[in-house]
């Protein structure tokens, strides 16, 4: 019997920062503003609804074995690994999924920076991850249809995309992509050689500035 795979992205889970968030907030379905959402709608042409699936942190381990409990809803709980499940926290920031009017699943992942920047490294390696959970194309399930979108203040200059999966990327070669405001006014702290006067990991002191300065 087919498995609906919104419940089963929820039933998977089972962050704590999630329900403590919720519960604080009173929003314990982590529910999305509609300006939100229709900036998100419009970013990557597919219309959200208001009662969307919606996560933070969520683990990547997690999708995969959502999508192959779906796709093989009658194998039991025990599955072949392709390396699709690796046992670490490699995560999204954000889980947006829904079924649409036609029944097809979509499933949007919001990746955020900040402060700091997004590392070829770092996305290499979840893009890696998603290709080979969704495919290249992102057409391995039929009725599933995956997105990627960053989120940032500004557009980053130094990512790489050539090995990027195509669906997360638009016809033009360039990714999705969601202007995030953030304050100006935050600090940082780093550890600090006194004596060179530099950030060091062995320093014996630690120095607060401006989080713009490098």
């Amino acid at each position: 019997m087919q498995t609906d795979l919104i419940e089963t992205l929820e039933r998977l889970n089972r962050k704590e920062r999630f329900f403590l968030v919720g519960e604080a907030l009173g929003n314990h379905k982590f529910e999305m503003s509609g300006y939100f959402r229709g900036r998100l709608a419009n970013e990557i042409g597919v219309d959200i609804p208001d009662n969307a699936l919606t996560a933070m942190d969520y683990h990547i381990d997690w999708i995969a074995a959502a999508v192959t409990l779906y796709a093989s809803p009658d194998s039991g709980d025990v599955f072949e690994n392709s390396r699709e499940v690796t046992g670490t926290q490699e995560d999204v920031d954000f889980l947006v999924a829904f079924k649409d009017e036609e029944g097809v699943y979509r499933l949007i992942f919001l990746e955020a920076k900040g402060y700091t920047s997004w590392s070829n490294n770092q996305m290499l390696s979840k893009a890696k991850r998603m290709k080979l959970i969704f495919g290249k194309g992102g057409d391995k399930y039929e009725e599933v249809r995956p997105y990627f979108c960053l989120v940032s203040p500004k557009h980053s200059e130094n990512l790489k995309y050539a090995k990027w999966p195509k669906w997360w990327l638009k016809s033009d070669g360039s990714p999705y992509w969601l202007d995030l405001k953030l304050p100006d006014n935050r600090l940082r702290v780093t550890r600090w050689d006194s004596a060179l006067d530099k950030s060091s990991k062995d320093g014996k002191h630690f120095r607060i500035i401006d989080a713009k300065k490098r």
